[in-house]
C-alpha cells in the first residue's frame, strides 16, 4: 500500500531528520523535492531515493528569507505540491542567556524566516491542490526549555506559534498544519556519546522506550502519519515522536556535558 502515491512532497532541510522523512515518503510513492544549503547533501539524498526506484529532485537554497524563491521553483518542477516539511532548526549554539550575542539569535531566527518563506511560497500550490499538509519539525525545547540554549529555545517556541497560526489562518483552504517533535539517533548525539558515553547512555535509559528513534522507521513514519489520508482532521497539533521523552520528566541535556 503506497500511502503517498501520486503526491508531491517538498522537504526543506536534508539533515538526518529530513533524510529519514524523505526516504519514508519516497518509499510510499511520493515524488520528493529535497532542499538544503549543502548541494552535495541534497543531491546525495535524491540519488539514494532514485537508486531505490523512487522519484526525487535536489535543490540548493540558503535557509533564510530567500528560500521561498527556490521553493517556488521546486514546486514548479514537481508539478504541484501536497506536503511541505520544514526541517530548519540548526544545531543549537551552547551558552547562557547573558552570554549569547545578538548574532546567535539572528542566525537561529534566520532559519525560522526560511520556514515562513517556504510556507508562503507553498500556499498557492496547496490551494490549487484543494488542500494539503504543512509539517514543521521542532524540538521538545519548544515546550520545556533547557539551560544553556537560549536562542535555540526561543526559536523552537516560535515554531509552535508559527504552526498554530498557519493552522488557524489556512485551515479554510483545507491545509492542515502540525508540529512534529522528534528524538532521533543523529550524528550529533553519536558524537556526544563518543565524548561522554555514560551521560548519553543515562539519557537513553531515562526514556520510556529506552531507545532513540530511527530516522526512517520512527520519525519518517510519524511524518507519514501527519501527511497521510488518516490524518485529515488533525490541525494545529504538537505531535511527539520521542518514545515518550516528553512524559518522562526532566531528562538530561547532553549539550551541558560537552
Amino acid at each position: 500500500m503506497n500511502e503517498m502515491q501520486n503526491k508531491n512532497a517538498l522537504i526543506l532541510g536534508a539533515d538526518t531528520i529530513g533524510h529519514g522523512i524523505a526516504i519514508r515518503f519516497a518509499r510510499e510513492g511520493a515524488r520528493v523535492a529535497v532542499l538544503d544549503p549543502d548541494a552535495s547533501l541534497a543531491e546525495e539524498l535524491a540519488q539514494t531515493i532514485r537508486a531505490s526506484g523512487g522519484d526525487a529532485l535536489a535543490f540548493t537554497t540558503p535557509l533564510d528569507e530567500t528560500a521561498g524563491e527556490i521553493v517556488t521553483a521546486a514546486i514548479a518542477q514537481l508539478g504541484g505540491l501536497d506536503v511541505l516539511v520544514n526541517n530548519v532548526l540548526p544545531i543549537p549554539a551552547i551558552g547562557p542567556l547573558e552570554r549569547q550575542p545578538a548574532a546567535v539569535f539572528a542566525e537561529v531566527f534566520t532559519c525560522i524566516q526560511a520556514a515562513v518563506a517556504a510556507m508562503q511560497a507553498a500556499l498557492p500550490a496547496l490551494q490549487s491542490a484543494g488542500g494539503g499538509r504543512i509539517i514543521n519539525i521542532g524540538h521538545r525545547y519548544g515546550e520545556g526549555v533547557n539551560e544553556g540554549l537560549a536562542a535555540y529555545n526561543a526559536a523552537a517556541w516560535s515554531l509552535v506559534g508559527l504552526t498554530r497560526t498557519a493552522a488557524l489562518d489556512w485551515g479554510r483552504y483545507q491545509i492542515a498544519s502540525n508540529l512534529l517533535l522528534p528524538l532521533a539517533d543523529t550524528p550529533e548525539l553519536r558524537r556526544y556519546h563518543e565524548r561522554r558515553p555514560g551521560v548519553i547512555d543515562l539519557m537513553i535509559r531515562q526514556l520510556p522506550l529506552e531507545r532513540l528513534g530511527d530516522p526512517v522507521e520512527d520519525i519518517g513514519s510519524a511524518a507519514l502519519f501527519l501527511a497521510g489520508d488518516a490524518c485529515t482532521f488533525v490541525n494545529g497539533e504538537v505531535i511527539h515522536a520521542d518514545g515518550g521523552q516528553h512524559v518522562a520528566g526532566p531528562v538530561l541535556n547532553p549539550a551541558r556535558f560537552g
